[in-house]
């Protein structure tokens, strides 16, 4: 087992810090994870000016980072919010850098060749065309930037040059995040937005004044000049930065500033910090539902941690932040407690007109830091470590309770109870739980007739599955597995209908995409790794059938989670089968549950390449079947560059931190709840029990599990998706849309462990689980088992005991904790 290696602070934190307000111990880390990713990107040695405009007081605020023996100040009385920067709010207000425009000249007084300027403003404004930072002379020489110019929506940029330059085209920034300039040359000057390159201008480098350079206005030959009311939280002046340190500056202040706005948390990095950590009760997986889960918890005075997942690194939420941001709900009385208290929260923080189960990914990041931080969340302590997964784990052999859980990076957790919020289950596996993956074979019952291999397929009209159309000896197309045939029964190898199937239905990543300039990181007009046009066949052959379908929401599910001015940013999924090939990568998830950490690993980048690999041949291939007014149309789809600034090792900034594990283990727990289960009518008591725990509501959805070759008529052969269901098949039973989830399915059986719970791979068919899965129910089950594991470890019982549940019911009903917002949570004992 590898040995951790002691945490360490720069040298250059530990001087910022001696330097300010004595920092928070989470505060001085996210600091000091700031200043490595700054100096690991060759950022801190080209600057000459720099800081956060944020802390927990103006002066800490206005401290120079780079060098801090120095330190901007105030003239007049800007307003200072803690978390987000200062705001000038009249003529007059500003603030004074200290360093000289002329600092910057080259050697001998030259006009400078080598230089960049860039602000972080936390706020899009629209009502002003103001300078955010600058210093200009008589002349009109010198270096000022107009983040945005609320006639255009394009940004402005003086950079040691005698005119303002007008930087993108018209409506192409909000002026939020990131904005600057870079020039490299005494000729052209190179401005950006959220680390997007924008245009190159000519502009004939000149000496620059010698006067200090203001913020939130410019200073004109000595006088404040041209407030900006945005809010200003970061600044940088020094050598000129690329592309590459563009996007990466624009990914650390986005990543410090949720930390500075919303809480620092305490995070413990994989390889480095405490070996063994001794706790009442862990949550694994950084999904939203585990969040929920270690601080119902504690506020019941129990000792917690958060333990990274095998993939986890600091999005803290699953998918719920790191893409699906369009939640799939019939009822949204279904859910209360810290549901609601999040769903407000969002709406709070994304300006929402109303509470709504749509949100910015980032947005439920944010609001899950509050919960992580003690500050924001009450007072309760909950330390997050990173891992590399679950390597092993203790048991009592006489109760059969986990007794410490280690992970591969070296970590172990001396605990008295578990919860497994991740989507792959692996801690509860480890502990010794039966679990299930895949189809159970069909019964004669209103729901589970239709489990296990379908009878019905998601038909794609004229797209042949042999390489040579219509010669069943020329072999099958890349990405079919299975042929589907009554007419020739020699070429058969799918089973029956209704037998039993041991595969995953697909996985994909949800996008965060737009078709507006003002957020769109183009994608790459270069394939992804491992491209393999072959691997396309069955979408170019769709294409060539369906040469009319010429727009990006043809071929994807776009649903806007933010729209400002009718432009949006839209969480972008898979449009199901028969519709279109799409992002669904189907049939090569088989094997990742069970799969070594490494093999997962490479199948989690193989889906990311896959989507990769479609918007590069939607954008820019050049095989003849893709209609031309179809690449035109994709070709104004892109990435959201304000979303994903804290990337996997493995991965870049901008990547979804979080595949679309839709199924994977399932528990066989307590009682295992079945799709006839989820049929039942209004007003019955459920069969398994009343011990409550969440709600379900969403009707019973499948994605495809493969695609097949399929002789539909004698002769006549087609490409189909085998395994998607949906409504009217799958209706969850009931008027008001939703469904009491039991305690029962959440709990392992007594004889293989009696002190954890899973959260997300509930104990059900694979039907039922097609209800199960949806996002805010598993949150509100998280809440619900933290206060169940509280009761049992209190009182020192088994997680199986009748009597924790009673009592559980009572305290989360009472909800003595409340935040703000936080109602009761909705826990209905009938159908």
């Amino acid at each position: 087992m590898p040995s951790l290696a002691p945490y360490t602070f720069e040298a250059e934190t530990n001087a910022l810090a001696a330097a300010i307000t004595a920092p928070t111990t989470n505060a001085k880390r996210s600091m000091n994870r700031a200043i490595k990713r700054l100096k690991a990107a060759g950022i801190w040695s080209k600057a000459v000016g720099m800081g956060f405009l944020v802390g927990p007081d103006e002066a800490t605020a206005l401290r120079w980072w780079n060098d801090p023996s120095r330190t901007c100040a105030k003239i007049s009385t800007p307003g200072f919010n803690t978390g987000f920067g200062w705001t000038a709010t009249a003529n007059g207000q500003a603030l004074n850098t200290g360093l000289l425009a002329s600092d910057l000249n080259g050697a001998g007084g030259t006009a400078p060749t080598d230089l960049g300027a860039y602000v972080y403003c936390t706020n899009a404004v629209t009502g002003s065309s103001n300078s955010d930072m600058g210093a200009i002379n008589a002349s009109s020489q010198g270096i000022n930037i107009c983040a945005r110019r609320v006639t255009n929506d394009n940004q402005t940029i003086r950079l040691a040059s005698a005119a303002i330059t007008t930087i993108a085209a018209d409506g192409d920034t909000d002026g939020a995040g990131l904005t600057g300039a870079s020039r490299f040359d005494a000729a052209n000057v190179t401005g950006s937005h959220l680390g997007v390159a924008k245009n190159t201008v000519a502009a004939a480098s000149v000496a620059l004044p010698s006067i200090p350079i203001y913020l939130l206005a410019h200073n004109a030959n000595g006088s404040v000049s041209s407030f900006s009311p945005r809010r200003l939280a970061f600044w940088y002046v020094g050598r000129g930065l690329t592309n590459s340190q563009e996007i990466e500056l624009n990914s650390i202040c986005a990543e410090y500033l949720a930390a500075a706005g919303y809480g620092h948390a305490y995070v413990e990095e994989v390889g480095v910090g405490t070996q063994s950590i001794t706790v009442d009760f862990i949550g694994y997986g950084f999904e939203a539902q585990t969040v929920l889960a270690c601080l119902q918890a504690a506020r019941n005075g129990l000792t917690v941690a958060m333990v990274g997942g095998w993939r986890d690194r600091f999005n803290f939420g699953g998918m719920s932040s790191g893409g699906l941001g369009f939640g799939d709900i019939l009822n949204t009385a279904a859910f209360g407690g810290l549901v609601n208290w999040l769903i407000k929260r969002i709406q709070a923080i994304g300006n929402q007109a109303s509470p709504q189960y749509y949100f910015e990914p980032r947005w439920m990041q944010w609001a899950l830091r509050e919960l992580l931080t003690f500050e924001k969340n009450g007072g309760y302590n909950i330390p997050i470590y990173q891992t590399n997964g679950v390597l092993s784990v203790a048991k009592d052999p006489a109760t059969k309770a986990v007794t410490s859980v280690t992970t591969v990076d070296g970590r172990t957790f001396n605990i008295k109870g578990w919860y497994d919020g991740s989507y792959e289950k692996d801690l509860a596996a480890a502990a010794g739980c039966s679990y299930r993956i895949g189809r159970e074979a069909a019964t004669g019952g209103a729901g589970e007739q239709y489990n296990g291999i379908r009878a019905t397929y998601n038909e794609y009209a004229g797209v042949d599955p042999w390489k040579t159309p219509g010669d069943t000896s020329s072999g099958l197309i890349n990405m079919i597995q299975a042929v589907k045939s009554t007419f020739t029964p020699a070429l058969n190898t799918l089973p029956a209908a209704g037998t039993a199937h041991d595969k995953e239905q697909a996985f994909n990543f949800r996008m965060t995409m737009t078709n507006s300039p003002k957020w769109r990181r183009p994608l790459p007009s270069t394939p992804p790794a491992g491209f393999d046009i072959a691997d396309y066949e069955i979408l170019l052959r769709f294409m060539a059938a369906n040469p009319t379908k010429t727009s990006f929401t043809d071929y994807f599910k776009a649903d806007a989670v933010y729209t400002a001015s009718g432009e949006s940013k839209f969480d972008v999924n898979n449009r199901a089968g028969p519709a279109a090939p799409s992002t669904d990568f189907i049939g090569k998830n088989w094997g990742y549950s069970l799969a070594p950490y490494a093999t997962r690993e490479v199948m989690w980048k193989a889906h990311w390449y896959w989507i990769m690999g479609m918007l590069y041949l939607l954008q820019y291939g050049t095989d003849p079947r893709i209609p031309a007014a179809l690449k035109t149309n994709c070709l104004n789809w892109g990435l959201c560059a304000d979303h994903y600034h804290s990337p996997h090792e493995n991965d870049t900034v901008g990547m979804n931190p979080q595949m679309y594990v839709r199924e994977a283990r399932r528990l066989i727990g307590v009682a295992t709840m079945t799709g006839d289960e989820l049929k039942r009518g209004d007003g019955g008591v459920p069969s398994i029990s009343t011990n409550t725990i969440s709600m379900i509501s969403y009707f019973m959805d499948s994605h495809a599990i493969q695609y097949i070759a399929y002789e539909k008529t004698a002769g006549n052969w087609i490409v189909a998706g085998e395994g998607g269901f949906g409504e009217p098949e799958g209706s969850l039973g009931g008027a008001d849309g939703m469904f009491p989830l039991p305690l029962e399915i959440a709990t392992p059986v007594a004889s293989e462990c009696t002190n954890g719970f899973v959260g997300f791979g509930f104990s059900t068919t694979h039907i039922a689980f097609a209800a199960c899965r949806m996002e805010p129910t598993a949150w509100q089950a998280g809440q619900s088992l933290g206060q169940v594991a509280a009761e049992a470890i209190k009182n020192n019982r088994a997680f199986q005991d009748a009597a924790n549940y009673p009592s559980a019911r009572t305290a989360l009903l009472a909800n003595a904790f409340a935040l703000s917002n936080e109602t009761v949570p909705v826990l209905a004992q009938t159908t």
